[in-house]
């Protein structure tokens, strides 16, 4: 497995080849016994991956999977933590790069399991995981291309999808209830939902918070707020006023740089909370799912 394809740029096919590696060496049920024996320290780090409170000078990659390659180009206790966990069985090394499948990143791991409190003085996000696409840069339309592509390698962050939707302009049996649009919506083999919203923030000083919380309301299970590139330091603030914010907390942060064919996740989208809260979120998120299948 070609676990540094960023190096020449990854492709559609390469971000497949890694889902189908991690299934069939990194399955669920192998990452749940490899965790009996993890130490405190390594699964206070997966936290703050799953997080994105890594503080580390060294790059970190991200397949489409939600897998992340971490290149130790500086020596840092990161990185002798992560030499103990490939010894473990939880991590694969190549070189210096580190290879964390996406499966021992995954809430329904995570969520069953003893984590330690991470310090206050961890508590920002930090870091953000590339994620490599490459042939998007000739395109004109920036969220056509993200959705090709998309739909080409057939997986979002731990999801197998079953369809990439372009643009939800409108959904009839939503009326009035349906007031923004969503530019991308994947459809995963289990049936979720991942919404994409993109605001441009070079043309418009609205940050795309509110349209963030009404797709969390359409019940859709992942949320995930898309810009165009900046710079690192606004990104990062955008990421923390995410964070910050109990009504949008769970949405995802991308941003997206056509010039470098880069996506950059400055924060995970994390399961939808309204799911919980709302009889109407779930009524709005099954009418969409039924119409999307008339598409």
């Amino acid at each position: 497995m070609d676990f540094r394809c960023h190096r020449r740029g990854c492709t559609a096919k390469d971000h497949r080849e890694e889902l189908e590696y991690c299934a069939a060496n990194f399955g669920l049920e192998r990452v749940r016994k490899a965790l009996v024996e993890a130490s405190p320290d390594h699964m206070a780090l997966l936290q703050k991956f799953f997080l994105n409170w890594v503080n580390t000078k060294n790059p970190i990659y991200m397949f489409l999977s939600g897998s992340l390659v971490v290149e130790c180009l500086w020596e840092e206790p990161l990185c002798a933590s992560l030499e103990a966990m490939s010894r473990a069985g939880l991590a694969e090394k190549s070189g210096v790069a580190y290879y964390l499948p996406h499966t021992l990143l995954a809430s329904e791991v995570l969520e069953n399991l003893p984590l330690p409190e991470v310090s206050e003085e961890d508590y920002e996000i930090k870091k953000f995981y590339t994620v490599s696409l490459k042939g998007i840069s000739g395109e004109a339309d920036i969220i056509q291309a993200l959705a090709d592509f998309i739909e080409a390698a057939s997986v979002f962050l731990g999801k197998r999808l079953s369809k990439v939707i372009r643009g939800v302009p409108y959904v009839p049996q939503l009326a009035n209830k349906y007031t923004d649009k969503i530019d991308i919506l994947l459809r995963g083999v289990d049936g979720t939902l991942t919404g994409f919203g993109y605001v441009d923030v070079t043309k418009t000083a609205h940050l795309g918070f509110s349209m963030a919380k009404t797709f969390l309301l359409y019940g859709l299970d992942r949320v995930v707020l898309l810009h165009p590139y900046v710079d690192q330091s606004f990104h990062r603030d955008v990421a923390n006023r995410i964070r910050n914010r109990w009504d949008v907390s769970e949405v995802g942060y991308a941003v997206i740089n056509p010039m470098e064919e880069e996506l950059y996740l400055f924060k995970l989208p994390h399961q939808n909370r309204y799911l919980r809260m709302s009889i109407s979120a779930h009524r709005y998120a099954a009418t969409i799912r039924h119409y999307i299948e008339t598409l």
